[in-house]
């Protein structure tokens, strides 16, 4: 493979690393709730729901934010004629827009999980 003489070496590394650890992470996570989801009803499905199509929302918003530093944008690139401003602030924008409905599902799915709570006394 060769690499664009443009970006660091690290920077591949950084994002190869940990790019590939949150897929497995997030494969993981949605392999747990299909787990939970099958067992559970009521409220609680309907949070656990709500609460993996948040996840989904905000491990899409973070993809869309290493197209600030990397490709496309490459606002990280030690060469400033690689840097591509218009396409940073895209990313940079559909990154913070999916990170409004993840955390609003979050909290739908949060509030549904109460409703199971028993009673305080």
């Amino acid at each position: 493979m060769d690499f664009p003489p443009s970006h660091p070496l690290w920077m591949w590394f950084y994002f190869g690393v940990f790019g590939t650890a949150d897929l497995i992470l997030f494969a993981l996570v949605v392999w747990n709730w299909m787990r939970f989801n099958a067992l559970a009803d009521g409220n609680r499905r309907s949070a656990a729901r709500w609460n993996v199509l948040g996840y989904a929302f905000l491990f899409i918003a973070g993809w869309f934010a290493c197209g600030i530093g990397g490709p496309l944008g490459n606002m990280l690139s030690s060469d400033p004629s690689a840097r591509w401003m218009a396409a940073a602030v895209k990313a940079a924008t559909l990154s913070m827009l999916f990170t409004v409905p993840g955390w609003v599902c979050l909290l739908i799915g949060q509030r549904k999980m109460f409703k199971d709570l028993p009673p305080e006394e």
